[in-house]
């Protein structure tokens, strides 16, 4: 039976998916602590603990100690980092990780072949397997950022100051999207007594909504009374492109990131490629099982074209 969890500490608490998470955290009265690099000037809520590490080993013992969740919410192309951090996070007695997950399906078996930046996170989730019986671990995939994304004109295919979509495949592939309150959401239940057995040592998917492009481009048309722009794509031919590029790009040496393509093969997948995003439906959501809140996309969207103003 896993142990209660209070104090949870979260790395890359000042990213896009650390600080609704952190949010979440303090809101459902966790004792929150945060990992931050000495450079940092970050600024955190008072209630939060804030331990400058170099990430050395002695650095992160010293911050783990009495912690009993870690999140890591790292950047994709940092994920090759975690594996250090676990073993560390063991040696402190640390009892559950959470990896920087947060995206498509990364259980799939053919992620290196067509998603080769996603890898890494495959590899840590493959280290915690084999080291169960020292820590817990969940894995919670989310599919697509979603209200987060349309603060960057350009991210998915979606630019809405300019009004330009880019719609891939027709528009009517079915893909996962949530909100990035409801990931901080999701963590907090995984966390909670009464669900910490029920995740232990499993990949979770949760989402906002199951959506297609054309759904959206029609929402967006309507609350915003203008006609978008319209570029045609196929993820195949976006993912084939992204692969010659990452090919081409790729450092030499561990933890080098890709310098081009990256971007071409996530949007691919995002859409429907490889069939990394379509979980509701070969997965199963457990959305319902965690207790999180159904979501209104017309509201979700209304918010989103304010905030796009």
């Amino acid at each position: 039976m896993s142990q209660s969890i209070k104090t949870v500490m979260v790395i890359g608490a000042s990213g896009s998916v650390g600080q609704p998470i952190v949010d979440a955290l303090l809101a459902a009265n966790f004792t929150v602590s945060v990992l931050t690099r000495e450079s940092s000037t970050r600024t955190f809520p008072s209630t939060v603990k804030v331990h400058p590490t170099d990430y050395s080993e002695a650095s992160l013992l010293k911050a783990f100690h009495g912690i009993g969740a870690i999140v890591s919410t790292i950047a994709t192309f940092s994920t090759f980092l975690q594996n250090a951090i676990i073993s560390t996070a063991i040696a402190a007695g640390v009892k559950r990780f959470i990896p920087s997950e947060y995206g498509i399906d990364t259980s799939l078996p053919s992620i290196p072949a067509l998603l080769p930046p996603a890898a890494p996170k495959q590899e840590t989730v493959a280290y915690l397997k084999g080291r169960e019986t020292e820590i817990e671990w969940t894995a919670i995939c989310v599919g697509a950022f979603f209200d987060w994304a349309f603060k960057i004109p350009g991210l998915f295919g979606w630019d809405l100051k300019a009004k330009k979509a880019t719609i891939f495949d027709g528009g009517e592939t079915e893909y996962e999207v949530t909100n990035v309150a409801q990931i901080g959401r999701s963590v907090v239940a995984v966390l909670a007594p009464e669900h910490l057995e029920e995740t232990k040592n499993k990949y979770v998917y949760v989402n906002s909504f199951t959506l297609t492009q054309n759904k959206i481009l029609g929402t967006l048309e309507r609350l915003t009374g203008a006609k978008f722009e319209v570029e045609s794509a196929e993820t195949e031919e976006l993912a084939k492109f992204g692969l010659e590029k990452l090919r081409a790009s790729k450092g030499g040496e561990e933890g080098v990131a890709y310098k081009d393509g990256d971007f071409e093969v996530i949007t691919a997948a995002i859409y429907g490629h490889g069939g990394f995003n379509n979980f509701s439906r070969t997965r199963g959501l457990w959305n319902e099982r965690l207790g999180l809140p159904v979501e209104d996309f017309e509201e979700t969207m209304v918010r989103i074209v304010r905030e796009s103003a």
